[in-house]
């Protein structure tokens, strides 16, 4: 059976809690048992099962005030008995239901819902003793900061989270990934010679504890940041990418196939461009990756067939989102690249347009996520 998201779990125990509050029983009952199910084949999450083990004790508590069996419970006890001492399980509650609305969100690509759940769970984050709990907190956070371009934002967490992980020699998983998000930013920010070091360090950590999945990841970092400087360096790196994600037949490969396919198309190596393309779009298919299927149709008119631009601009709608603004951006600045060499002018400056619309939509969800 597909293994399911954390995130999904807790949602659904977040819709157990609501029905909790409400003394409903029935749909109470009913939820905990679906939860219950789901666990079982959920990806391995200590926060969810701590949440749910927390959600499991306030069931219990709703049962014995309407169900008492000894001693009769006032609604006052059963008040005092649900905040707990200090208000504190109420508050880790509270901050459970905000972190996986949080982690939701994130997932659907919706991110400044993501970041107004986070900001409410950090409200309660003081409810959290643990200190790794606490990092889960601010990578997550910082995650979400990171793919809203929001770089400053998301060094600050991310270097809170690092610094905790650092210190607990188990946690080298979320090390590499936290060198991820540190080199992702500074990328973002334009400096590559920064991100360089961090994305070493990562790929090292990874062939240290043999994780196939990040040294995967990490190939495809160091490709992506090499290309920001020069796409002769990042080829390599992108090759080994696809040797390691064809060993663990890992969905990334898409990621290389398709960034091998800009390379050679903007260099005007179209056969190499092409032989890449194909291997993109089998590998999104394979992998049912919808947001590669939309940058692919995208290339195929821009490179293969190159249509109007009109037609390429039809392509880009699908992308216009939160997730997808960073994707246009990217394009946009090779189809000006690519009608600029063509001296196609008019539509260079149709797509560089395009180009400012998208960093403009990034840079507004700075404003639109203040609370």
């Amino acid at each position: 059976m597909e293994t399911i998201p954390s995130s999904l779990v807790g949602m659904k125990i977040n819709e157990w809690y609501n029905e909790i509050q409400k003394l409903d029983v029935i749909e109470a009952e009913r939820l905990k048992e679906e939860v219950r199910q789901e666990i079982e084949n959920m990806e391995e999450d200590q926060d969810a099962l701590l949440y749910f083990q927390l959600m499991d004790l306030r069931h219990q508590l709703m049962l014995d005030y309407l169900f008492p069996k000894e001693n009769d419970m006032t609604l006052a006890d059963y008040l005092r008995e649900i905040e707990g001492q200090g208000k504190k399980f109420s508050g880790l509650l509270e901050y459970y239901f905000s972190l996986f609305s949080g982690m939701y969100y994130f997932s659907e690509g919706k991110y400044i819902t993501a970041i107004r759940y986070y900001r409410m769970a950090e409200k309660k984050l003081t409810k959290v003793s643990d200190k790794i709990e606490k990092a889960e907190f601010y990578f997550k956070i910082a995650e979400v900061y990171y793919h809203m371009k929001q770089n400053h934002m998301s060094m600050y967490y991310i270097s809170l989270a690092d610094e905790i992980y650092k210190k607990h020699s188990t946690y080298k998983v979320r090390q590499i990934q936290c060198h991820f998000v540190i080199a992702g930013n500074y990328d973002d920010l334009q400096a590559h010679d920064k991100a360089l070091p961090h994305l070493h360090k990562a790929l090292a950590l990874a062939k240290e504890i043999k994780n196939s999945s990040m040294i995967t990841k990490a190939l495809l970092n160091m490709g992506h940041c090499y290309n920001n400087v020069e796409s002769f360096h990042a080829v390599p790196f992108y090759l080994e990418a696809i040797k390691a994600a064809e060993k663990t037949k890992a969905k990334e490969i898409t990621i290389p196939y398709y960034d091998l396919t800009l390379i050679h198309f903007s260099k005007n190596e179209n056969a190499k461009g092409l032989e890449y393309f194909q291997k993109a779009r089998e590998s999104a298919q394979l992998f049912q990756d919808d947001l590669f299927m939309y940058l692919l149709n995208v290339v195929e008119e821009l490179f293969i067939k190159q249509t109007d631009r009109e037609k390429v601009l039809q392509y880009f709608e699908p992308l216009r989102d939160s997730r997808g603004y960073p994707y246009i951006e990217e394009l946009a600045i090779i189809a000006t690249e690519f009608y600029n060499k063509n001296e196609r002018l008019a539509d260079s400056v149709v797509f560089y347009k395009q180009l400012l619309e998208a960093q403009k939509q990034i840079r507004r969800g700075e404003f639109q996520n203040e609370m």
